[in-house]
C-alpha cells in the first residue's frame, strides 16, 4: 500500500491523496466524483476504489464554494443566525429558492472588518448569482460589498438607501410600537421597558417603537433598565427585582426579546407574583419557547416565512430583470400574537 500523508492541520485524506492512491491527477479525481458520466468506467471504478481505501470524505462547504460557477448559489451574510425568526426566514427563503434550482449558502458574520474583507474577497472569487445581506450594521462592509458588485445585492434590515438600491426593510420600531400599544389598549398604565445587550440599530429601534407609543398616549417613559448584560433568560431573572425595587407601581413589562421575557416570568413563579394581575409581561420576536412558557407569552414578531417568500421572489424576479414585479408590502407589517401573559 502507498504511505498515504493526511492534512496536518486536520488529519483529513485529501483529494491529492485519492489522486496519488489511484494513479491519476486531481482534477480527474474531481470529475470523477462531481461529475461520474463524464469518467470512464473503469477509471471510476479505479477511484472509488482508492476512496473507499482511505475512507476520504470531500469537505462539502468547499465543494460548494468550488463549484458555484456550475451551480446556482446564493450567499446569504448574517448576524442574527441564532435568532429563531431569522431561522424561520432563512428556511422560508432557501425552501422558495430551492424550487427555482438555486443553493443557498450561509455565513454567519462577527463584525470584525479584516474578517468580513476576507470573506468577501472569497465570495467574489467566485460565480455566485446574488448575495443577501441581513442585519449588516457596519457601512464601511455594505460600502465593500457595493463597490465589488458583480451581482444583484439585496440588504434586508438596516437601510442603506444611499448605498444600494435594493433594500427590504423590517421595521422593529413599527412592532414595538404596536406591541407597547396593545399593552396600553389592554389598561395597563405603569408600565416599564426591559432592555439588553443586543445590536445597536435593533435597540434603538425597539426604544423609538416604546418612546413613540408611550408619549403618544401621555404615559411616563422613565420605568427603563438597559443591562451590558445578553439578552437571555438569567439576565431577565437577574433583572426583574431591580424593576421591582426601582418601581413598586408598575403593572406591566415589555421586554426587548422573548427570552428576557421568560426569564422575567420564571422569576416571578420563584416570587409567587402573579402574571398577569400583579404583573403583566410581554416579550419580542414570537420564539418557539414563548408560546410553551408559564403562562405563555404575549409577543409582537416580524411575519418571518411570508418574509422569505417576499425576498425569494424580489431576488428571481431581479435575476430575470423583469422590472414591472410590484411585491406586496402588506406581508412586511409586524404580528402581535396576544397570550395569557398579559
Amino acid at each position: 500500500m502507498q504511505d498515504i500523508k493526511k492534512r496536518k492541520s486536520t488529519g483529513q485524506i485529501t483529494l491529492f491523496d485519492v489522486a496519488k492512491y489511484a494513479g491519476v491527477g486531481t482534477m480527474t479525481v474531481s470529475r470523477a466524483l462531481r461529475t461520474p458520466e463524464r469518467v470512464s468506467d473503469k477509471l471510476r471504478k479505479k477511484i472509488q476504489l482508492a476512496v473507499d481505501a482511505l475512507g476520504y470524505k470531500p469537505n462539502i462547504a468547499a465543494s460548494l464554494l468550488a463549484s458555484a460557477s456550475a451551480n446556482k448559489v446564493i450567499a446569504v451574510i448574517t448576524t442574527k443566525i441564532h435568532d429563531y425568526s431569522t431561522q424561520m426566514l432563512l428556511d422560508a427563503l432557501q425552501t422558495s429558492l430551492a424550487e427555482k434550482g438555486y443553493t443557498v449558502l450561509i455565513i454567519e458574520s462577527y463584525h470584525y472588518l479584516k474578517c468580513e474583507s476576507q470573506l468577501l474577497n472569497t465570495l467574489y472569487s467566485h460565480n455566485l448569482e446574488a448575495i443577501l445581506l441581513f442585519y449588516i450594521e457596519r457601512d464601511d462592509f455594505i460600502r465593500q460589498v457595493v463597490l465589488n458588485k458583480t451581482v444583484p445585492i439585496i440588504n434586508i434590515g438596516k437601510q442603506y438607501d444611499k448605498l444600494t438600491n435594493m433594500n427590504v426593510e423590517l421595521d422593529d420600531s413599527l412592532a414595538m410600537y404596536m406591541l407597547t400599544e396593545h399593552v396600553i389598549k389592554k389598561g395597563y398604565r405603569y408600565i416599564g421597558l426591559l432592555c439588553a445587550n443586543e445590536q445597536y440599530y435593533l435597540f434603538q429601534q425597539r426604544l423609538h417603537g416604546w418612546h413613540k407609543a408611550m408619549l403618544d398616549y401621555h404615559l411616563s417613559t422613565h420605568r427603563i433598565i438597559n443591562a451590558a448584560k445578553p439578552a437571555n433568560f438569567s439576565t431577565g431573572s437577574e433583572l426583574l427585582p431591580d424593576v421591582l425595587l426601582n418601581w413598586p407601581e408598575i403593572d406591566a413589562l415589555i421586554c426587548t426579546t422573548d427570552a428576557l421575557a421568560c426569564g422575567v416570568l420564571y422569576e416571578c413563579q420563584r416570587r409567587h407574583i402573579r402574571v398577569p394581575y400583579q404583573l403583566a409581561v410581554s416579550g419580542f420576536g414570537d420564539s418557539e419557547f414563548s408560546k410553551v412558557s408559564f403562562p405563555p407569552l404575549t409577543t409582537v414578531a416580524q411575519p418571518s416565512k411570508k418574509i422569505g417568500k417576499y425576498i425569494a421572489n424580489l431576488l428571481l424576479n431581479e435575476l430575470k430583470n423583469e422590472n414591472n414585479y410590484k411585491p406586496d408590502l402588506s406581508v412586511l407589517v409586524p404580528m402581535i400574537q396576544s397570550r395569557d401573559s398579559l
